[in-house]
């Protein structure tokens, strides 16, 4: 009787994302990738780079393609790169929860709102992205959805390791206490109605923000941090790619390593049997 209750109380354990959120709160994602790549030294936009054969911005969409708490995703790029995005990255990689690409704007503010107003109406929660962080991952996604639920709004970010000095004009003005300094990353999540109305009050008011938390920020509404990485790269020069395609390799180690384990048939161990030892001859 005792084994038959285990078994039911395992069946009942695995629960799906959308089970703790409720099936009718839609996920959608935005993969922001709308940049000139001005850093990248005449290389091209750093979104495109062919590593290992298709565009780094290929690697970043699979994260979220992967995720099941994931509904959907708009994918923003420069407005001549359109339907090469279409063509090389959603055909040639069969990405099927791509609801739409569109061109953004001058500014990363302007491309996620043309991100927001290609996402459903029914869309509950969005979780923002950098197209050019492609070493985020799943849980990282489940992290801040997860932290979101508390107000509304939440980001990836990991805590300061190195001091931080305040310089201006070359001199130290200030040497800022680490303990309360993150580093703030991507994904963040927001409810819809939070941050696509944060996003309408910035633009009447002509306020910019390097990320969209501090428009939330700006306008009330708390942000949680839910814990990020450090291996979390934002590609924005050149010595960025090689140290990218060191991870990539890493991680296809690792999986490579799992699945041939996963291979080797496992040894039956005997149980209720201790291993017989010679007892010593006595005198």
């Amino acid at each position: 009787m005792q084994r038959s209750n285990r078994r039911r109380t395992k069946e009942r354990e695995p629960r799906k994302e959308k089970e703790s959120r409720g099936d009718n709160e839609i996920v959608g994602a935005i993969v922001v990738g709308a940049g000139e790549g001005q850093r990248m030294s005449g290389r091209g936009r750093k979104q495109f780079a062919k590593i290992g054969g298709k565009p780094l911005m290929a690697y970043t969409i699979e994260i979220f393609e992967a995720s099941p708490a994931v509904d959907h995703i708009v994918i923003v790029v420069p407005r001549d790169s359109v339907e090469f995005a279409k063509e090389e990255i959603v055909e040639a990689c069969s990405f099927k929860k791509i609801r739409d690409v569109v061109y953004g704007g001058e500014t990363r503010q302007q491309s996620v709102q043309a991100g927001l107003k290609a996402l459903k109406d029914k869309t509950r929660w969005v979780i923002i992205h950098d197209g050019v962080r492609p070493l985020a991952s799943e849980i990282m996604i489940k992290r801040v959805l997860d932290a979101a639920q508390k107000t509304g709004a939440a980001i990836s970010g990991v805590a300061a390791r190195e001091t931080i000095k305040q310089v201006e004009s070359g001199q130290i003005v200030g040497t800022l206490d680490r303990r309360l300094l993150w580093l703030a990353q991507t994904p963040q999540c927001f409810r819809y109605d939070v941050i696509t109305s944060a996003h309408k009050r910035a633009a009447g008011d002509k306020f910019a923000a390097t990320d969209d938390a501090a428009l939330v920020e700006k306008y009330g509404t708390k942000v949680v941090v839910a814990v990020g990485s450090y291996s979390n790269l934002k590609i924005t020069s050149p010595e960025d790619l090689p140290l990218f395609e060191y991870f990539l390799k890493a991680e296809n180690r690792l999986k490579l390593d799992a699945a041939q384990n996963k291979k080797k048939p496992r040894q039956r161990q005997q149980r209720g049997r201790r291993p017989r030892t010679r007892r010593k001859p006595v005198g």
